[in-house]
């Protein structure tokens, strides 16, 4: 009786031990966990406005930039993953550039003051940092308002994903994991989506 009783004991305390072994395993691997270690991250900043804009010219041709910090901007960034800069171009007559539309730079207003001109905004990302810059085709402005407002947006590696690619190594601050398919369609054809589009499909706010 004293030799089943022990092996009761013995069978019970190794059920136990298994279904902590087990609960383990299923609470480390719950939906929403971040990716492990060396997991690419799509990032973005938050809208900001130029205060001033430095004056220069290039080849007769005023230009007004703005460069602003971008510390996320690494080399590897550069060499491998896209930089997307978005506006507001609130300092313009809402009929020249509704109040609630957003695209990305580079971008090109033709309108008329005085004489039919066209506005061209442009973006540079180089390590640390993005410079935006406006230039006139007629020279026309000495100054320009600081009512606009940029952001960027980051996607990692995303030029050496491939279309068969079903990896899941890109993860949104949110924690949403992205498939680099997805990540590639964005960076060959964001020109063509739309800004609510790509941030649906990044899984990043508006």
């Amino acid at each position: 009786m004293y030799t089943f009783m022990k092996c009761i004991r013995l069978m019970t305390i190794k059920c136990v031990l298994f279904f902590g072994l087990f609960l383990s395993l299923v609470t480390s691997c719950k939906k929403g966990d971040a990716g492990p270690a060396g997991t690419a991250n799509v990032m973005f900043s938050d809208w900001f406005k130029p205060d001033t804009y430095k004056k220069d010219t290039v080849f007769g041709i005023w230009g007004f930039s703005y460069v602003q910090d971008a510390p996320a901007i690494t080399r590897n960034i550069l060499d491998s993953g896209t930089v997307i800069v978005y506006g507001k171009l609130l300092g313009y007559s809402p009929l020249i550039w509704p109040t609630t539309q957003i695209a990305a730079l580079p971008i090109s207003l033709t309108y008329v003051q005085g004489s039919i001109m066209t506005d061209t905004w442009s973006s540079l990302a180089s390590m640390g940092t993005i410079k935006i810059r406006f230039v006139n085709d007629k020279n026309f402005w000495s100054s320009i308002s600081n009512a606009h407002m940029f952001r960027y947006v980051i996607i990692p590696g995303a030029k050496k994903a491939t279309a068969t690619t079903n990896s899941r190594d890109i993860v949104t601050r949110s924690g949403k994991f992205l498939d680099l398919a997805t990540a590639q369609d964005v960076t060959n054809n964001y020109t063509r989506m739309s800004y609510e589009e790509v941030c649906d499909k990044l899984g990043i706010p508006q």
